[in-house]
């Protein structure tokens, strides 16, 4: 029964994240945390596990689809993706042996509610951007998002758009498509990282759970890829939002539920 509910979880996550470009673990994070069935490593290879997979299936509907990339933009921030996909999993581990999970969730939680608050006022309300270039620069971002993304146990959709937005000058719409093809890298380099430092073991029994989430994925990669390309930009811009108004409730819900459990 959990199985089956996750996988209604990933679908609809994965299917908003190939939408609009939420990538589904800004979704499958705080909804998992909610449920509050599994433990916080348990939580994020299952977000990792299908968010990976919807942005293959994405990725790759996107290519066959011929849907350009302007590829120095989607390569050097996913250098930069992958080694702050490193350097976050890696903080969070460190974390991890100092600190309590409660306390780690709720920081997770109330982060991710500011900076999905800073995300929906920007792609709302705000129209600068600017038109980034230079290499080392556009790595930079790669890094960040990646660290970001890692470190919250996120794929870091909503992220990435408005970074996309704000320093490449693209449309939402555009955005969305960027962020899956960046999110491929560094969730490749989570689950890289997830098994390099701690091994199959740990998740083997998860086997059972990825049959039924794993196929989710796929469907919604597929289902939110040809939504994209059905839709406009405006209409992308109200789903995305309405999308973030809903995370950053559950997130501070979540957040004041981890903090009381953590003075217990």
């Amino acid at each position: 029964m959990l199985s089956l509910i996750y996988a209604v979880v990933i679908l609809v996550a994965t299917t908003l994240g190939a939408f609009v470009g939420l990538g589904g673990g800004v979704i499958i994070k705080p909804v998992l945390d909610f449920i509050g069935a599994e433990p916080r490593m348990q939580v994020d290879f299952l977000s990792a596990a299908a968010v990976f997979t919807m942005s293959v299936v994405s990725t790759g509907k996107s290519i066959k689809n011929k849907v350009s990339f302007k590829k120095d933009i989607v390569a050097f921030v996913a250098i930069g993706s992958i080694a702050g996909g490193y350097l976050g999993s890696a903080c969070m581990n460190l974390l991890g042996t100092v600190a309590k999970q409660d306390n780690i969730r709720c920081i997770q939680a109330f982060a991710l509610a500011v900076l999905l608050t800073a995300v929906c006022i920007y792609v709302s309300k705000c129209n600068f951007s600017f038109k980034v270039k230079n290499s080392f620069a556009v790595c930079a971002v790669g890094l960040a998002l990646g660290f970001i993304a890692s470190f919250l146990g996120i794929g870091g959709g909503p992220i990435n758009v408005a970074a996309l937005t704000l320093f490449f000058s693209m449309s939402v719409k555009d955005s969305a498509v960027y962020s899956v093809a960046i999110i491929f890298f560094s969730q490749l380099s989570k689950l890289i990282t997830i098994f390099a430092t701690t091994g199959w073991e740990s998740y083997a029994y998860q086997w059972k759970t990825l049959l039924f989430i794993l196929p989710a994925a796929v469907i919604g990669g597929f289902l939110g890829t040809k939504l994209n390309r059905k839709f406009d930009d405006k209409i992308i811009r109200k789903v995305f939002a309405v999308s973030m108004v809903i995370l950053v409730a559950l997130n501070i819900y979540n957040g004041v539920n981890y903090f009381i459990a953590s003075t217990r």
